[in-house]
């Protein structure tokens, strides 16, 4: 029960961070656009790294909660689909307040998940080494001081990271098991656990 009070006060915390910290700045007219088109004319690749593997992390909790519904009510499949447009922002609060099944159906192995998974496991490799090799963080620095759109993103990707522990931890205490090292790396423990998952030879439960 304590963990849901710690996730709200986390909630909390980051909200009110992205609200009060640093002086806020406004981006030109059209900057999404440029965000979408990855566009490093116009932002530093940073922020473009940050934005894109904002889309890339709810991907991978959708994955999961196709599976993890069958232990929680309501579904959280609404919650997951809002993450794509609210990030983190709306997953913690439904994991915060969502209630264990005493009932479920036996586990479904997905076959298309191991293919998806590898292929945004690519992407996100791709994202990453763009970031270190070609970002200036001095900009970035910048930008989350005075971008509250940029400091929302930065929190976003971090209260992802938590939600990744919280989900996986969960887990494995349903496993009788611990996290393991391959759980603790951001969003690749993700994938690494979802991949193992959904393979053929993978045990069910």
């Amino acid at each position: 029960m304590y963990r849901r009070y710690l996730l709200f006060l986390v909630w909390a915390v980051a909200i009110i961070f992205i609200l009060l910290f640093g002086n806020n700045r406004v981006f030109p007219s059209g900057f999404l656009l440029s965000f979408l088109r990855f566009d490093q004319s116009q932002f530093d690749t940073s922020a473009l790294s940050l934005f894109t593997l904002l889309g890339i992390y709810p991907a991978a909790f959708f994955m999961l909660f196709l599976d993890e519904k069958r232990f929680l009510k309501p579904s959280p499949m609404l919650a997951s689909f809002g993450a794509f447009a609210l990030g983190s922002f709306i997953l913690m609060p439904y994991l915060a307040l969502a209630i264990p099944r005493q009932t479920f159906l036996p586990f479904r192995r997905r076959k298309f998940i191991p293919y998806v998974v590898a292929v945004l496991a690519v992407l996100s490799a791709i994202i990453i080494w763009l970031a270190l090799a070609r970002s200036d963080w001095s900009i970035f620095r910048v930008y989350f001081m005075t971008n509250q759109f940029v400091r929302t993103m930065t929190v976003d990707v971090v209260m992802f990271y938590i939600l990744q522990l919280f989900m996986l931890h969960r887990i494995r205490s349903r496993q009788n098991t611990r996290l393991g090292w391959r759980d603790l790396v951001p969003l690749f423990g993700l994938f690494s656990y979802l991949f193992r998952r959904h393979l053929p030879s993978s045990s069910n439960g």
